[in-house]
């Protein structure tokens, strides 16, 4: 996990990481519009010391109101939301309304999405998301993100990502090869420290070198 300072991240948004001198930054790039939402996955997780120094970074005044002490028995919790089903996230990426954000992939092997975030949140939106049947990354208006909480196969909750406090992220990257009409195309989306699978490569141009090689 990569902690979150400055700049504002959520689930979902493409840019890229600079190393600073002393820490790593995040730079939002490009926001998506995701006009079909993205299954996502919530996971319930206890502070630590190091996680709720980590969120005290991020809000230096405590507007979640976490209390946390190591003595606690039992500790206040944070919540990480993960990006479930990249399929449908990257055919959103190809749809025309995202032309821009798709040139741009494919001109800059160093872009990352954000496929992972750790929030601090009250009490009361925890527990929503933990009675939530299922989780959805949508947009809640133009270039702004939500999630949708869906319970008995109706929506009964959005939260949006501005009364959260997120402190932690997790990256990806894409994958580059060649589709079913010879064009190069996004193929995947993969975890920061993996490899892309076979014929498949983190930077387009070299990908479509590689497929002009092959048909001489």
């Amino acid at each position: 996990m990569h902690t979150a300072i400055k700049t504002p991240v959520a689930l979902g948004v493409i840019g890229l990481q600079k190393q600073g001198l002393y820490n790593a930054e995040f730079k939002v790039s490009a926001i998506p519009e995701y006009k079909k939402q993205i299954r996502a996955n919530s996971t319930m997780v206890d502070f630590n010391k190091t996680t709720f120094n980590a969120y005290l970074k991020k809000s230096k005044e405590n507007v979640q109101n976490i209390n946390y002490a190591d003595s606690l028995k039992n500790k206040p919790r944070f919540v990480t939301i993960d990006l479930l089903d990249r399929i449908t996230a990257i055919t959103e990426l190809q749809k025309q309304y995202n032309a821009e954000t798709y040139t741009y992939l494919k001109g800059q092997k160093k872009a990352v999405i954000v496929t992972s975030i750790s929030l601090a949140l009250s009490e009361t939106r925890l527990k929503q998301i933990t009675d939530a049947e299922t989780i959805f990354l949508s947009n809640s208006s133009y270039k702004q993100y939500a999630l949708s909480l869906f319970k008995d196969g109706k929506l009964y909750q959005t939260i949006n990502f501005s009364e959260t406090t997120i402190f932690a992220y997790k990256l990806s990257f894409f994958c580059w090869s060649e589709n079913d009409r010879r064009q190069i195309a996004l193929a995947d989306i993969i975890d920061e420290k993996s490899s892309c699978p076979k014929n498949a490569y983190r930077d387009a141009i070299k990908a479509e070198e590689k497929m002009k090689f092959f048909k001489l």
